[in-house]
């Protein structure tokens, strides 16, 4: 009868109505939630992590947002203060709707929120299971209808385990790394895809923060070039004083259709990169790396006493390198850090916030080799069609502006201008470049448990990119106007 009793009161305790509105701190903030992280960059406690590996968990993000912006996403994130045992089977159900004239078109950074002309519905339901404080497993699903198909799929899942100062993940996630809203090395704007990862949730303390990120990913798909590759990524931090922070990642595509794969013990040297320009080489793989910085200008709250946070961030990638640990380039040396970049790709930004108020401008430039270099010279990295790294691909020129208002805690505004051209450089290469000039709005407002957010973007190109493939390009002499007009409400329980 003990056993019994014991054993009901486990269920009992396990088997939580979906009423109840708290969530495990392990849980991930989906890198989708644009809102909560940006108001996490726009908090004053933002100098003392590094920022720039997302997701984040909740335990490593909701501290250091300011209370009153905590006001505003409460609803986004639900509240912290449960991490034992129990299920919440469905912790929020989201509908969005688009309707566009463009035959294939997407929204940046929405973890592969792809449109076809005409109607779109999505649909997403998540939930999970809390195992105490150190174990949790979360589930997204997720169904589209457009004219060309119907899907119910399983979106993102993962078994997530806390250990010292370290997470391991295991399952179906995206990650977006870098100091910019775009990132051009992994970025949040493809679906999540298979992985496994290793991460600081806590940093190591030694002459100043320490955070890192370890990715290994499986792309299965079929490709045009080499079908089923995999990825593996390491992102390294440094806040040396709060008001700087300093970051460098370095990434391999490799596998895939006739090509080699490695033991465990073979992963140092794939990342170090010392053969990769071997040719024939085991160790000759698809290689991408770069550094960045955040400085921080709390100089400039002297004369702007309504000034939360400003800061300058850079960044600075290639698809190649040479190195001095490369055998093809023993004894070469490279200002500052004994390495060049080839192939270039660069993302540089302004950001600042007041109590009331988000801005950002952010310039970014995509060299032509990038994401077309070596083995995987058509799709390379791209999933389902859509970039792992810039939204808009290759060979491009991108400068935005954009400013979040906020009425008050439950309603928003945000507006964006933007100009790309595709392609920026070679242009004796190509007869015709793509320019295009974009405004987007985007309102929302939180009504109890709801979150209803309505969305309209027009875009004038000059000359047409026809190939919706992020990796290529193929323009054509007609001028053309598009809009994406939407609508999306979120129940959060």
């Amino acid at each position: 009868m003990k056993i019994t009793h014991s054993l009901n009161k486990l269920i009992g305790s396990l088997f939580i109505t979906s009423g109840l509105v708290f969530a495990n701190p392990l849980l991930n903030v989906n890198t989708e939630e644009r809102e909560v992280y940006e108001n996490l960059e726009a908090s004053k406690g933002v100098e003392n992590i590094n920022f720039s590996i997302k997701p984040k968990s909740y335990y490593g993000t909701m501290p250091f947002i300011d209370d009153f912006r905590l006001d505003r996403i409460r609803l986004d994130t639900n509240s912290l203060d449960k991490s034992g045992f129990y299920i919440k089977p469905i912790n929020s159900f989201t509908a969005k709707f688009y309707i566009t004239n463009e035959e294939y078109t997407f929204i940046p950074n929405q973890s592969g929120l792809k449109l076809r002309k005409g109607a779109n519905l999505f649909l997403y339901e998540d939930g999970f299971l809390s195992l105490g404080k150190r174990l949790v497993l979360y589930y997204q699903l997720r169904q589209i209808k457009n004219k060309d198909y119907t899907k119910n799929e399983l979106f993102r899942s993962y078994l997530k385990f806390f250990f010292y100062k370290f997470s391991f993940e295991g399952g179906i996630d995206n990650v977006h790394w870098g100091p910019g809203e775009y990132g051009n090395l992994l970025s949040n704007n493809a679906k999540p895809f298979p992985m496994l990862k290793l991460q600081t949730e806590d940093p190591i303390h030694f002459l100043g923060k320490w955070d890192f990120s370890f990715v290994k990913g499986y792309l299965h798909e079929d490709r045009k070039d080499r079908s089923n590759p995999e990825l593996m990524a390491l992102r390294v931090t440094w806040k040396p004083v709060s008001w700087l922070e300093i970051g460098g990642t370095r990434l391999s595509l490799y596998g895939g259709t006739g090509r080699p794969t490695y033991k465990l013990i073979e992963y140092p040297k794939v990342l170090i990169g010392s053969e990769e320009n071997v040719p024939f080489s085991k160790y000759d793989t698809e290689g991408y790396a770069g550094w960045d910085f955040t400085v921080y200008l709390n100089f400039l709250k002297k004369w702007f006493n309504s000034l939360e946070i400003a800061k300058f961030y850079y960044q600075e990638a290639g698809t190649d390198v040479k190195a001095f640990w490369q055998k093809e380039d023993k004894g070469e040396f490279y200002f500052p850090f004994g390495i060049r970049f080839l192939g270039t790709a660069y993302v540089t930004g302004l950001f600042f916030s007041t109590p009331k108020n988000i801005f950002r401008f952010e310039l970014q430039t995509v060299s032509d080799i990038f994401y077309t270099h070596h083995f995987y010279n058509v799709e390379n990295m791209t999933y389902k069609g859509m970039s792992l790294g810039n939204p808009y691909g290759r060979n491009i020129l991108h400068f935005y502006f954009k400013h979040r208002y906020y009425f008050d805690d439950t309603f928003s505004m945000e507006y964006r201008l933007g100009f790309l051209q595709k392609p920026a450089y070679k242009l004796s290469l190509y007869p015709l470049r793509m320019k295009r000039y974009y405004a987007s709005l985007l309102l929302t407002k939180k009504v109890k448990q709801f979150i209803l957010e309505s969305y309209l973007r027009y875009d004038k190109t000059n000359n047409y990119n026809i190939n919706p493939l992020p990796t290529k390009f193929d323009i054509i002499p007609e001028d053309k106007n598009f809009y994406i007009l939407g609508f999306s409400l979120s129940y959060r329980l």
